[in-house]
């Protein structure tokens, strides 16, 4: 497996953004219990959800901080 070319650019992909959200959001899950009161566990359960597909989705669109380093990387000619 080898990782992408843009890799030094991660951090600026909506695809590594959204799904470092919906890990944090799952992994705030043994929380839930403390916030009751405040917020529906379904509502948290879709919340988590549509992060999650939303991230899916960003994978599959071209990213254009992705698109500007691999512009950058490309020798002029």
């Amino acid at each position: 497996m080898k990782v992408i070319p843009e890799w030094r650019a991660g951090h600026r992909m909506w695809s590594v953004r959204l799904g470092i959200a919906a890990a944090l959001l799952y992994g705030l899950q043994p929380v839930l219990p403390h916030w009751q009161g405040v917020l529906p566990e379904w509502a948290y359960a879709v919340l988590a959800s549509v992060v999650a597909i939303a991230g899916v989705v960003a994978r599959l669109i071209p990213q254009q901080p992705v698109e500007q380093e691999r512009q950058r990387r490309k020798p002029n000619v």
